[in-house]
């Protein structure tokens, strides 16, 4: 699987970050705030995060992680599972 074909960057213009794709389109415009640059970097980072996802979905197939004996694997497959679901749309 490669990596997210559209990059994002967050760029900051005028107190306030615009998340723009590769070909200059805004995707997104966070308002100045405290959280401004992290909510920013996290937009933009969102395609390559949902390909991660989608990766790891595919790689445990309907199988859980195991757990580790702090971490149930099976409560964050279901967490890996959802977020894509939720991100692609669907219900």
């Amino acid at each position: 699987m490669k990596a997210a074909s559209s990059s994002w960057k967050p760029i900051l213009i005028d107190n306030r970050w615009l998340i723009q794709a590769g070909d200059g389109q805004t995707i997104a415009t966070v308002i100045s705030s405290r959280e401004s640059k992290s909510n920013a970097n996290l937009i933009a980072a969102s395609p390559y995060m949902l390909e991660a996802l989608k990766a790891l979905v595919a790689l445990i197939g309907d199988e859980d992680l195991p757990d580790n004996g702090e971490l149930s694997g099976a409560a964050i497959s279901d967490m890996a599972r959802s977020a894509v679901t939720l991100a692609s749309g669907s219900t």
